[in-house]
């Protein structure tokens, strides 16, 4: 099959304006317009010109041209109500193309929202963070000075962030005690392909973005989890929100020897797929983890190797952002990103604004990786929570879930619970509570007065009482660290 030319898909995620895509090579610049076109095109553009011309040299506030025409551009582009449309001047440009490739200037962390404030998920080797001390779990109380209390991601993102070799004051809070600390920023590589191993023989890549390595770099460490002797293989694509179609076709070929990987729809309704040849397959079970940020090459990807058959999938519904975006680069500087097509699966199913079901779902972080563990061969499992760090059988992992500790209960959610012990969690509408019910339905457990707690539209349950129905659950907790175990 003819292959055609690879293409980016872009789509804008929630967190720190990130905005990753699946390329097309432009064959001639955008302002190369068709000749044919040009009288209706030179009056529209004329009149834009004209308005232009007569407000910077007449409007009161005395307006820069380029102001004029960034802003002109972007009002054109609202028009089309396209989210994925997009226009970046030069230095926008430059912030995209960074992206891409998984590299930001910041002080080297990942950050995490939760109800009482941003808390730092991980810390980057060799960073401006890890020199100065801080550690996952703290709490980020201000920044610069000026308390970042109530804020979330979007409004304390930027106040981090900064140019390379400049330095940020910040406020972190670890057990309750605050200290000041002065944090280099750096140019910072976040890492592709996160490899684990779980026992047993249970290999796990986090893929968390397509950058342009992501494909040699999943190959690499997959051979290094074979070497290993892995028996199943789980691959995480949950929060990632895409990137270069080229790595997501290269991770299709570890798990598919030939095939399509999209179908395409344009705006005169012609398909050219997308295919690819000389891939192999793997001779263990593989498990794909995908959440409800899962998005476009993520997408690409899952929906391909779900169609051939070659993966089970876990998690939630995914994003639905199945638009293929080309980069036009300006004659004048920076460049358009237009929505081109729509792309479909192999088996022609639609992901635009619909996403892709998982084939077992399950709802919260660390009960989605349960899941993948107990299907990939777990028979024990070990979850720890210290302050807001977490693990799963010995390994950390970047998911998190409360405890709430109250007159003398410790509860812990139910979804967790209801997966440790292989359950399934029901909600009861006239009680207003849930009940947990064992895979084989013989056993139910139903939490009644302090051993219940429905907080933010998640159902609690206390720990003692829930041991009593499930006595396969065992636990601790001191109050800073609580360990839940389960199985031999």
């Amino acid at each position: 099959m003819k292959r055609k030319k690879l293409r980016p898909i872009w789509r804008k995620t929630v967190s720190a304006a990130l905005a990753l895509t699946l390329l097309l090579p432009v064959s001639a610049p955008a302002w190369a317009a068709d000749t044919a076109a040009a009288p209706a095109g030179s009056m529209a553009s004329d009149r834009v010109k004209e308005v232009l011309d007569l407000l910077e040299k007449n409007h009161v506030s005395a307006p820069s041209a380029d102001k004029l025409s960034d802003t002109a551009i972007k009002a054109m582009l609202g028009t089309l109500k396209d989210p994925y449309t997009d226009y970046f001047t030069d230095e926008e440009l430059k912030q995209f193309t960074s992206s891409i490739e998984n590299q930001y200037v910041g002080i080297g962390v990942r950050i995490m929202y939760q109800e009482d404030g941003v808390y730092i998920a991980e810390v980057f080797d060799g960073s401006g963070a890890k020199e100065a001390g801080i550690q996952p779990g703290d709490l980020i109380v201000a920044v610069g000075g000026e308390s970042v209390a109530g804020q979330k991601l979007d409004a304390v993102t930027p106040k981090i962030l900064g140019k390379p070799d400049t330095t940020v004051d910040l406020t972190i809070r670890r057990d309750g005690v605050d200290k000041p600390l002065t944090v280099k920023r750096t140019k910072v590589q976040i890492p592709t392909v996160v490899r684990k191993l779980f026992q047993p023989g249970i290999g796990y890549l986090k893929v968390t973005s397509f950058s342009s390595d992501a494909g040699a770099l999943t190959s690499l460490e997959l051979s290094a989890l074979k070497a290993q002797g892995i028996k199943s293989l789980i691959v995480d694509l949950r929060d990632n929100p895409g990137g270069l179609l080229d790595s997501a076709l290269s991770i299709a070929k570890l798990f598919v020897k030939e095939g399509v990987l999209i179908h395409t729809n344009n705006r005169n309704n012609v398909d050219e797929p997308v295919s690819f040849s000389g891939g192999t397959t793997q001779n263990i079970p593989v498990y794909f983890l995908v959440n409800e940020n899962s998005a476009s090459a993520s997408e690409v990807l899952t929906g391909a190797l779900q169609d051939y058959g070659a993966i089970k999938v876990i998690g939630t519904k995914t994003f639905g952002k199945g638009s293929v975006q080309n980069l036009f680069p300006l004659k004048s500087g920076g460049a358009i990103k237009i929505t081109i097509e729509e792309y479909l699966t192999p088996k022609l199913r639609k992901v635009n604004k619909v996403g892709l079901e998982p084939d077992v779902k399950v709802d919260g972080a660390v009960p989605q990786l349960i899941e993948a563990l107990r299907l990939a061969g777990a028979d024990h499992f070990d979850v720890t929570l210290d302050r807001r760090n977490v693990s799963v059988n010995g390994q950390s992992v970047q998911d998190l879930f409360e405890l709430v500790r109250q007159n003398g209960h410790t509860l812990a959610p139910a979804r967790l619970l209801g997966e440790l012990v292989g359950g399934q969690v029901v909600w009861n509408e006239s009680s207003r509570t849930v009940q947990i019910v064992s895979k084989d339905g013989a056993v139910t457990y139903t939490p009644s007065g302090d051993a219940f707690l429905l907080k933010d539209g998640t159902s609690y349950v206390d720990l003692a009482s829930f041991q009593q129905t499930f006595a396969q659950l065992s636990w601790t907790d001191d109050g800073t660290k609580a360990t839940l175990s389960v199985g031999s």
